[in-house]
């Protein structure tokens, strides 16, 4: 009983020893991973809230979108429109309007949660910047379209900064969180000044 227990381990030993019985170990094949390229946005020392391009794409040979109080149709996946209800702005006293509303309409709504508004002002003369905002929730209108109208209220320290470029960006985000796409930075397309034409 113990004999046959023993056989086959050493009929084994023996195999693995003797020249020529023993079973060659296999290699297996290098596989080495595929260099990806990334694309990396620096960050501004000074500006370490600003919004990054990393998501914005246009097609090749496709003209910079105007948005002079018309519609603008973006290349984007997900943001297929913004609307914007003024180029200019004001705050000085019986000056109107005091507000820009923005409209957005997104091409996959099932992909999208929420669309998230970012502003800061340029000055037109010195090109001294405010932060960028923390992101303003835009509401939602339903079938992917989404509306937020930007108050004087909601700009901190506007007068510093008139005559300006009111300059914006969209960040779009799913159930959660995660930013799923990014218009590109509008820079000189709204201005905020105090007096009236």
């Amino acid at each position: 009983m113990k004999l046959r227990f023993f056989l086959p381990l050493l009929l084994g030993i023996l195999a693995c020893n003797a020249p020529g019985l023993a079973p060659r170990p296999t290699i297996e094949p290098l596989i080495f991973p595929t260099p990806v390229l990334e694309t990396v946005t620096p960050m501004s020392t000074l500006d370490p809230f600003i919004p990054t391009l990393e998501f914005a794409t246009l097609e090749p040979g496709a003209p910079t979108p105007t948005l002079n109080i018309v519609t603008a149709t973006l290349s984007t996946d997900l943001l297929s429109e913004i609307e914007i209800s003024t180029d200019k702005f004001y705050y000085g006293p019986g000056c109107s309007p005091n507000e820009v509303t923005f409209a957005v309409t997104v091409s996959q709504p099932e992909k999208v949660l929420n669309v998230l508004l970012y502003v800061r002002l340029r000055n037109q003369k010195t090109g001294a910047t405010s932060p960028w905002n923390t992101g303003r929730t835009m509401r939602s209108l339903g079938n992917g379209q989404y509306e937020y109208p930007l108050g004087l209220s909601r700009i901190a320290n506007y007068q510093d900064y008139a005559p300006a470029w009111l300059q914006y960006q969209f960040v779009l985000t799913d159930s959660r969180a995660n930013v799923v796409a990014r218009s590109q930075v509008f820079t000189d397309k709204i201005t905020l000044q105090r007096d009236c034409p």
